[in-house]
């Protein structure tokens, strides 16, 4: 259904997990880039999301990807 809002978590290798509201029909890239990066001190041009293993597409979507409520997004610092 769209314009619900769901919770995702972001995860990576070395730094907590971060909890997200975020709304169901809208891209999720720069939205999570940001909040990361507002949360944890580091540039957004230096993260990459991915969901099941594949790369979020700045236009991917909460329902575009099939996503469940609190499933976990990777994040990868390329710095």
């Amino acid at each position: 259904m769209a314009n619900q809002s769901k919770t995702i978590w972001l995860l990576s290798s070395n730094l907590p997990k971060l909890r997200c509201h975020v709304r169901t029909d809208q891209p999720l890239a720069a939205l999570l880039r940001q909040k990361y990066a507002k949360a944890f001190g580091v540039a957004t041009e230096t993260l990459i999301l991915a969901f099941d293993g594949e790369k979020i597409q700045e236009e991917d979507t909460f329902d575009s990807l099939a996503m469940e409520d609190n499933d976990i997004i990777d994040v990868v610092d390329e710095c």
